[in-house]
């Protein structure tokens, strides 16, 4: 019973987290969520290493295990895309490798870092915008605020974003975040 509480708990507090990181590897949402669900079931069976779901160690281990099996599917659509042409030549599939991918998780990393080392209003308001989705509206509601305290509150993240990543001159950062700057 405990451990089922404990599974639950953590699949309300990162499922959407853990689509969001096989979903970048991946590139296919629906391959993301059976990615998540298995990388959720490899998970209940080392649930006794987790003792308190909301620590920083738990989500670390949770977006390991979810990256992994991601990549597990990763490998194995690419093994499943490669075709015999008539020359009994191979055609590989043309998406990112899984170093490529595992470049940008770790890119991703560094800009959700970056984003953390933000006023935390900045940092919370980049998170639900641009990691959660969350659209204006969405944020106005869970932060209890109004939309155009939202709309303001997001330029100045940006514009803290943008100081930030000029200052320490991250050009990896800078081309990766160039959609929300």
């Amino acid at each position: 019973k405990l451990s089922c509480s404990i599974l639950e708990e953590l699949y309300f507090l990162y499922h959407k987290n853990m689509v969001f990181i096989s979903n970048r590897i991946l590139h296919d949402r629906m391959l993301a969520e059976d990615a998540t669900h298995d990388a959720f079931l490899r998970l209940s069976d080392h649930l006794n290493k987790i003792s308190d779901p909301n620590s920083h160690e738990a989500r670390a281990f949770l977006e390991l295990i979810v990256r992994n099996v991601a990549l597990d599917y990763y490998r194995k659509r690419q093994r499943m895309a490669e075709v015999l042409t008539d020359n009994n030549e191979f055609i590989a599939d043309s998406r990112p490798t899984p170093d490529e991918c595992l470049e940008s998780v770790e890119c991703d990393k560094a800009c959700r870092d970056l984003i953390l080392s933000l006023q935390s209003t900045h940092a919370e308001i980049l998170t639900l915008r641009y990691y959660f989705e969350y659209n204006d509206k969405e944020i106005a509601q869970l932060l209890n605020i109004s939309h155009t305290a939202v709309r303001t509150r997001l330029k100045r993240a940006r514009a803290q974003l943008k100081l930030h990543i000029e200052k320490y001159e991250i050009r990896n950062l800078r081309n990766r975040l160039a959609g929300i700057l």
